[in-house]
Order: C-alpha cells, then structure tokens, then sequence
C-alpha cells in the first residue's frame, strides 16, 4: 500500500472511531438518563430534571455537529477533529471524578446499575468512549501528518 493510501485507511479509521464515540455520546445518555430514572424521576426536583434535560440536548447537539464536521469537506480539519474528540472526552471523563464528591453516587435506588466484575458498567461505557474517541484522534491526525509530511494542526504540546 501507498504512503497516502495507508493515510487515507488511517483517516477513514480516525473518523470512523471519532463518529463512534460521538454517537454513544448521543444515544446512550438518552436511553440511560430519558427515564422514570433520571428525567422523569418523581423524586428529584424539578429543576434537577432541567438540568438533565438541558445536558442531553447540549451533548446531542454537539455530538451531531461533530459527525457533520469531520464528514465535510470543510478545510479546517485539524479543529473538527479537536472538536470531535473533545465533546465525548469532555461528556465521559467527568464520570470518574463525580463519584469523588461527597453524596454523589454511582446508583440512585431504586435504580441500580449494573456491574461487570464489580465495576458499574456506566464507568466501563465512559472508559470505553472516552478511548475511542482518544484513539480516533490520535489515529485521524496521524493520517493527516502522514498524508502531508507536516504538522497536522492542534494537538498536544502544539
């Protein structure tokens, strides 16, 4: 295989990983969160109910324009795909410092979450699409270094 044809294989991935992690970033908070668990929740505050409403949008918004942006032909590829991992990574990430707070919990009875190995599996999903979504920029800005032989834009350190 050629060098830009190994990049186009390693762009394609890229995208592919960076749009998996943005569709996981919509739809699994609504199938988790658009519930008598959490939204529809009877015993949480009104305004609490606001909140969860308004982060699924924003996520779902986002999410979506990230899809839309690193699919275009737009020539700003570097900042879409900053943008397309960074959502996810900032939806994800904050899962494992939230149980650090005090009173905040993993399960809110009488809606337990299920567990793989002891570990609650919302906290496996949000390692999992954190990765993904590391892994699709890291492998999508290596194509597009590969395809140059320059800088791909931002990124670390740059």
């Amino acid at each position: 295989m050629t060098r830009s044809g190994a990049a186009g294989g390693g762009r394609l991935l890229g995208r592919g990983l960076l749009t998996l992690a943005n569709v996981i970033t919509v739809a699994a908070p609504v199938a988790a969160d658009w519930n008598d668990s959490h939204i529809f929740n009877e015993r949480w505050p009104g305004h609490a109910r606001f909140h969860g409403v308004t982060a699924l949008a924003m996520t779902a918004t986002l999410s979506s324009l990230n899809i839309l942006s690193i699919w275009s032909n737009g020539s700003d590829r570097a900042t879409a795909r900053v943008f397309a991992a960074a959502v996810p990574v900032a939806y994800w990430a904050p899962f494992f410092l939230a149980p650090l707070v005090p009173g905040t919990a993993v399960d809110d009875p009488p809606h337990p979450v299920a567990r793989v190995a002891g570990v609650p599996v919302s906290l496996l999903g949000a390692a999992a699409t954190t990765a993904t979504a590391a892994a699709g920029w890291f492998i999508d800005r290596r194509s597009a270094v590969t395809e140059s032989g320059s800088p791909a834009g931002p990124g670390p350190g740059e």
